[in-house]
């Protein structure tokens, strides 16, 4: 009788936790390269996007650059890393989205309700959602760089768009702007 309860739970147990690997794949945006220079005969620098997960994704995404007629990422995929020509400048479009997460003392009280809802509105403040102009000057060919937002302190807090060179470290350009 014993061995047919553990095999049972070791079956829901592995039936779990299979579940549990499938679903939460669903939900995860993924990156998709980028490249204009299929047929062109120029050299290029790739440039990776560095999102992360806090309440929900954050961070900057490529839209485009220099005009030119780029596709729309499909629904739950980003553009990274993106071919951009090396050795001269260029004018990327990128969009950038932060929501602070929000708090809840609870709707019992009050106080409870009048905290909650004066917490929020000063998280609120913090949220970004915008596209911007980010000038990337001229970067070294067949180079790796990133592309990563954040966020400062207080309230609103200013934003911060960097780019970086990965194999040193050095940072390229950094923007703020709230």
């Amino acid at each position: 009788m014993k061995t047919i309860k553990l095999t049972i739970l070791t079956a829901l147990t592995v039936l779990s936790t299979l579940s549990c690997i499938l679903l939460s794949g669903c939900n995860s945006i993924k990156a998709v390269p980028l490249a204009y220079s299929e047929n062109e005969d120029i050299e290029v620098a790739y440039v990776y996007f560095d999102l992360y997960k806090k309440s929900e994704i954050s961070g900057a995404t490529f839209i485009t650059y220099d005009d030119k007629n780029t596709p729309k990422a499909e629904k739950l995929t980003y553009w990274s890393p993106v071919e951009l020509p090396a050795n001269k400048p260029v004018k990327a479009y990128l969009h950038v989205y932060y929501k602070e997460p929000r708090s809840d003392f609870g709707d019992s009280t009050c106080i409870g309700a009048c905290l909650t809802t004066t917490a929020n509105a000063f998280e609120a403040s913090r949220d970004v959602n915008k596209d911007i102009v980010f000038n990337i000057p001229p970067l070294e060919p067949y180079t790796d760089y990133k592309i990563s937002y954040r966020k400062g302190a207080g309230f609103p807090g200013s934003s911060f768009v960097t780019l970086t060179r990965i194999d040193t470290k050095e940072v390229i350009r950094e923007i703020e702007f709230n």
